[in-house]
Parts: structure tokens; sequence; C-alpha cells
């Protein structure tokens, strides 16, 4: 149905029919002819009226009552008028006036759609900028954890250094005391010796050591450090290496001033080649105060050093 509107002047001038014959054709049949308006010079007709008119002008051409003028214009026309009434009920409910035509209506939406597109297109935006804000985030949680990782083994570095200088400390001041100038290397391990893998081996003949995650492996020297630490309670600490039979024995002699607790431990070792053809240092035996610790507890030590180790 077009959205076009006449006044009831140009109904008449396209049928060529007088003003006065139109307006009573309007006043006679005025429940099949629908109008928009208040009545007046303002009162406008849907285009689809002149059909109407066109039709009541043939009838009365014919010499028709009005009554069949009337049933001839339900039967044909009824539908069309009660579709023209339906659409001006929805414009004045929408607030419209009543000579406004159907693009002010268009034009009206067309606004209301621009501004629901303008939103969407900010919703997009800002969910955009939301997932890259989540993808910095996830950057910057990642570059904390490899610091922080990183920050760990440096403090682990960092205690080991701490603890071979506490080691150095304790030989020298050994020395001090037995009145030599320095330390006599054939009754010293070598570095390379203290570096090398720290393992234990099981009755099968099996090799069991520590491997650090990203570090180097777990060493004589990580061990004595350990060993070291467990006895920092004590005032005196004093450390003694030497060499029988190609094995290099470590006594650890801790003692308080204040009480005559002492600890003693004596660890044995020994520089071994596993099948797989890799030079370690095996732990051959260790007591703590005279009494020789089992290899179980051995075992469970290194377990217990692995996983903190791995860490």
């Amino acid at each position: 149905m077009t959205n076009q509107y006449l006044s009831l002047r140009e109904v008449g001038r396209r049928l060529d029919i007088p003003p006065s014959t139109i307006v009573y054709y309007k006043d006679k049949f005025s429940k099949f002819i629908p109008s928009m308006g208040d009545g007046g010079r303002r009162q406008k007709y849907s285009i689809e009226v002149v059909e109407i008119f066109r039709r009541i002008r043939e009838m009365y051409g014919m010499n028709w009552t009005t009554e069949q003028i009337e049933s001839e214009l339900s039967l044909k026309f009824g539908a069309l008028v009660d579709s023209i009434n339906s659409d001006q009920q929805v414009i004045n409910k929408a607030g419209l006036e009543p000579s406004s035509d159907m693009q002010t209506v268009i034009k009206g939406l067309s606004s209301v759609l621009g501004k629901v597109s303008d939103l969407l297109s900010n919703q997009a935006l800002f969910q955009a900028e939301l997932r890259d804000l989540r993808e910095e985030l996830s950057i910057l949680r990642s570059e904390k954890r490899k610091l922080s990782a990183e920050t760990n083994e440096r403090i682990m570095d960092m205690a080991m250094e701490i603890g071979r200088l506490k080691r150095d400390r304790a030989e020298l001041y050994r020395l001090i005391q037995d009145g030599n100038i320095g330390p006599d290397e054939s009754s010293f391990p070598t570095a390379e010796y203290l570096e090398q893998p720290l393992v234990i081996r099981n009755s099968e003949g099996e090799y069991l050591g520590v491997a650090g995650k990203g570090r180097k492996h777990f060493s004589l020297e990580d061990f004595v450090k350990l060993l070291e630490d467990s006895v920092t309670t004590h005032r005196s600490v004093d450390l003694k290496w030497r060499e029988d039979s190609g094995k290099w024995i470590l006594v650890i002699d801790a003692s308080d001033n204040d009480a005559p607790a002492q600890k003693k431990i004596v660890l044995v070792t020994e520089e071994n080649v596993t099948p797989n053809n890799n030079t370690v240092v095996r732990i051959d035996s260790m007591e703590i105060n005279g009494k020789s610790v089992p290899g179980a507890l051995l075992f469970s030590l290194f377990k217990q050093i692995r996983e903190s180790f791995d860490r």
C-alpha cells in the first residue's frame, strides 16, 4: 500500500469530477471513504480512495440506488477501508500529525537505527580493547612467573656461594689455628671432584642422583653445604678432609662452648664411573656421632633433596 495522501480537491481533479459532486459523494458514503486529519482543509485521503470515488461515479451513471451502491462498496472495498483505518490507528498511536507522510516515519526510524548501529560499533570496540587487555595481562603474568623462577635460581646460587665462602672461612680459620700459612692441596679434594654429580647406589647397582630443573646437577659441594647448615646452631664448626685408599673422607665437628653436646659427621665418598660412562662421586658411607646411617635413610634423604631441588 502506498504512503501518498491527497486532498479532496486533488481527488476530484484526477477524476475530472466537480468539487461539489466530490463533496456530495464524500458526505453520502463517508463510511467507505476513510480520511486523515481533523476535518476542513487539512483533511487528507489515501490515494486508494481515488478508485472508490471512480466506482461511485460509475454506479451513479448507471442509475444505481444508494442501497445498491453501498452494497457494492462494502463487497468490493470493505477490506481496503479496514486496512486504511488500521494504518491510521497505528500512526495515531505513534503520536504523528495526521498531515505527516510516511517519509517522516522512515526518517525517524533511520535515525534510531543509526544510533543503535553506533552503540553496537562502540560495544565491539570495547570488547576488542578488553581482549587486548586480557592478552596483555596474560603476558605480564607469564613474565612474572619467569622472573620469579629466575630470582629463585639466583637465590639458590647465592646460597651455594655463601656456603662455599663459609667453608673457606672455616678452613682458613683452622689453618690459622694450626699455624699453617696455606692449605695443603693434597689433603683437600679438587674443585672438579667437589662439583661432580653426587649419587648413591642401591643393592642392585643402580645409581641415584639429583638433577635440578634448568640448573646443574646436585653435587658433593651442595651436599656438604647442607651438612654444614645442619650444624649452624653450634658456635664452633670444624671441617676436615683426608684421603684414604682413593676415597675422600669429610669429618665435621660441631661443638658449643657453653654445653658438652657435640655433633660429629663422617662422610666417605668415592669417584665412580657409571655404566653410561659418566663420572660421578658416590657416597660410600655416612656416620653421625659414631652411628652408621642406613642406606634406606640415605635414599629417603636423596628423595627429599630431589623434590626440593627440582622446584
